[in-house]
């Protein structure tokens, strides 16, 4: 059935903690809600060949997702993203999916053309595609062929622990540098260098209107 491409989304109230010093409640759901749709909207815009799934309890996700032509995979529970993601890969691969994309929901300059770039994965006979975050330790996009071949490790040194189990394995793979999906948004730093981006996006947009850069500016202060 070819390849599906997964997006993890957890519930929003508990969205983006590590931004707690820095937003409220309200506004860390908002941002969290803006960066997802930006990601669904890229992700909708790819062959409509690819099966695009999110991977969620959280309701408004769904709606979201549905309002877009992508379908839901609703969770029953939710322990971590590794685990969500290795459940929802095991269950496309019995459905008959050969690869899956997994692309997280915090991505503020995701383009379809970077995605289409990693679908290409399998005619170049990769069976893993590894995308570094911009600090070089996370993995921001994770291609597997088949969906099953090895357990995420998403968190701290990912990227690290991903390219071992390939390397380990022996099968052909490669670590992709793409522009448009090295920045995720999950704490302070990662806002600041969304800020200093020459490049727009909505996240950025609502970031600065709520005063961002002032905040960060007052935080960094009383952390000196």
């Amino acid at each position: 059935m070819g390849t599906a491409v997964i997006v993890p989304v957890k519930d929003f109230g508990q969205a983006k903690s590590r931004l707690a010093a820095l937003l409220s409640p309200d506004e860390r759901q908002e941002l969290a809600t803006i960066m997802l749709r930006r990601v669904l909207q890229a992700i909708s815009a790819l062959d409509r060949r690819i099966e695009k799934f999110v991977v969620t309890s959280f309701s408004p996700a769904i709606e979201l997702a549905r309002s877009l032509g992508i379908k839901a995979m609703v969770e029953s529970r939710q322990v971590s993203e590794s685990d969500s993601v290795d459940r929802a890969s095991l269950t496309l691969e019995n459905d008959g999916f050969e690869a899956v994309l997994r692309v997280p929901l915090d991505l503020p300059f995701v383009a379809p053309a970077d995605l289409e770039l990693l679908l290409k994965a399998q005619e170049k006979g990769l069976q893993g595609v590894l995308v570094p975050s911009l600090d070089g330790t996370g993995t921001n996009a994770l291609y597997r062929s088949p969906p099953s071949l090895f357990a995420s490790r998403f968190g701290p040194g990912s990227l690290a622990a991903h390219e071992a189990s390939l390397i380990q394995l022996g099968v052909p793979y490669a670590v992709m540098a793409c522009p448009s999906l090295a920045l995720d948004v999950d704490d302070p730093s990662d806002v600041a260098n969304l800020l200093e981006e020459p490049r727009n996006s909505p996240a950025k947009q609502f970031l600065l209107a709520i005063g961002a850069r002032q905040r960060l500016a007052a935080l960094n202060r009383e952390r000196a």
